[in-house]
């Protein structure tokens, strides 16, 4: 048995999170929770979610259970909900019935052996920032006309994301004292694509802030929490952004 019941909100978080670099997306669930793990087809970015049991208004299964879900049509089912609405999903054989007030309708599962489950490589960096979402995103729409990709800087004292074409330049600056967190001991400097962290931010409607790990031409890691549980922030979705580095001349 599979049966389980969320807010509208945060299941259109966790499916446009997905929809940043996939449109089929393979969910394991298990007692603690779901997890789903995608990565684009050009393996250039990855997304990892974990959504905790207490993250649901209802939560049954029995066991473990691996469904894959195309993504898009998923997120055409939530249009027809409300933004307070809440949303009850319950497997029936090989297909995933949504209940939405008084609406109902089922979508087909995918055969489970065609969608790919990757391996997560193991990024770290000792150097980080933790940033507010919003000033991240403004720093981010600043370059969007200017270029397709973004340099990030990170000092002991600041912040950067800059951005320059032949006509065109774009700079964000925060301080020390404008940041939540910094941690880097010597300058660091980092080239990446811009749609895929534009897309990101984007779909992160409820994260206040973001923490940001990188080094020198050096994948880019974000982590973020989203969406509201039961039992306050220790038990809210947490995810993970794995974006490689565009290399420069």
């Amino acid at each position: 048995m599979l049966r389980l019941t969320i807010s509208v909100k945060n299941l259109k978080e966790i499916a446009d999170l997905l929809n940043t670099v996939v449109t089929e997306a393979k969910f394991k669930i298990d007692q603690t929770g779901i997890s789903v793990k995608v990565v684009d087809p050009a393996h250039v970015a990855m997304v990892s979610i974990d959504v905790p049991k207490e993250a649901f208004v209802e939560y049954q299964i029995d066991g473990e259970e691996e469904i894959s879900i195309d993504v898009e049509r998923m997120k055409s089912v939530i249009r027809l909900a409300n933004s307070g609405d809440q949303v009850t999903l319950t497997k029936e054989k090989e297909k995933l019935k949504f209940e939405i007030n008084n609406i109902s309708k089922s979508i087909a599962l995918l055969d489970n052996n065609t969608v790919m489950t990757p391996r997560v490589p193991v990024i770290s960096s000792d150097n980080y920032v933790v940033v507010s979402k919003s000033e991240f995103e403004r720093g981010l729409r600043a370059a969007e006309d200017v270029s397709d990709s973004i340099r990030l800087t990170l000092g002991p004292d600041e912040f950067k994301a800059r951005s320059s074409s032949d006509s065109e330049e774009s700079e964000m600056i925060l301080t020390k004292d404008m940041l939540k967190e910094l941690k880097c001991s010597a300058p660091i400097k980092s080239s990446y694509p811009l749609e895929y962290l534009l897309k990101l931010v984007k779909s992160l409607t409820s994260s206040d802030e973001i923490k940001l790990s990188f080094k020198d031409d050096y994948p880019l890691n974000i982590e973020f929490m989203f969406g509201q549980s039961k039992g306050g922030a220790e038990n809210q979705a947490k995810g993970s952004f794995l974006l490689a580095p565009r290399m420069e001349q």
